[in-house]
């Protein structure tokens, strides 16, 4: 895969996992704990799934990819996974 078509899939792929992440905080300070730890699970599965079965194979191909977070040398700017959908902390205690 060509470098350009390989980043801008792993960016999208780390925006999804972003919004995932903020979807689950959303489930659990918004909905019961069953169906907190239900979401959870569900969305823990897919995260992994694009972590292993999409990234980890850009990654591969593309080591430059691979974000500072995890170890490598890409540098990814915050504004570039977007607004977020949720952040708990903006929630009015």
């Amino acid at each position: 895969m060509e470098l350009e078509v390989a980043e801008k899939l792993s960016v999208l792929m780390m925006r999804i996992v972003a919004q995932l992440d903020q979807s689950t905080a959303y489930v659990r300070d918004n909905c019961s704990r069953k169906e907190f730890e239900a979401f959870r699970r569900v969305a823990g599965q897919v995260m992994g799934t694009i972590y292993v079965d999409i990234e980890e194979k850009l990654w591969a191909e593309h080591p430059q990819l691979r974000p500072q977070s995890l170890g490598g040398q890409y540098h990814v700017d915050d504004t570039v996974l977007g607004p977020p959908f949720y952040r708990a902390e903006d929630v009015e205690s």
